[in-house]
């Protein structure tokens, strides 16, 4: 089954504890699923689900594990989507400038 990456960009929303704390973050959705609209469908209801509001979709694309052939840390990631058929890393920022 295809693993895709959707780089999606979000705001706490009422009841995430990050408000107030951050403006915003950029978030790394792994996510593996049969097709892209099911992968971006699960990532965006993950993040509503942890008050996060989806302000857009920068990039998403499709990877591979030969992607990985010289990134360790990266290979090590895509082996855990696998396993857990869904990772999430939030980069976060404290103003728009960051």
């Amino acid at each position: 089954m295809p693993v895709f990456i959707l780089m999606i960009k979000v705001e706490p929303e009422d009841g995430n504890p990050e408000v107030g704390e951050i403006a915003g973050a950029y978030v790394n959705c792994f996510v593996e699923r049969e097709t892209f609209e099911l992968a971006e469908e699960t990532a965006l209801k993950f993040l509503r689900e942890e008050k996060w509001t989806p302000i857009k979709l920068d990039e998403s694309w499709e990877v591979t594990e030969e992607d990985y052939e010289n990134d360790p840390k990266g290979l090590e990631v895509y082996k855990q989507v696998l396993l857990d058929k869904e990772i999430y890393t939030f980069h976060t920022y404290l103003t728009e400038d960051d």
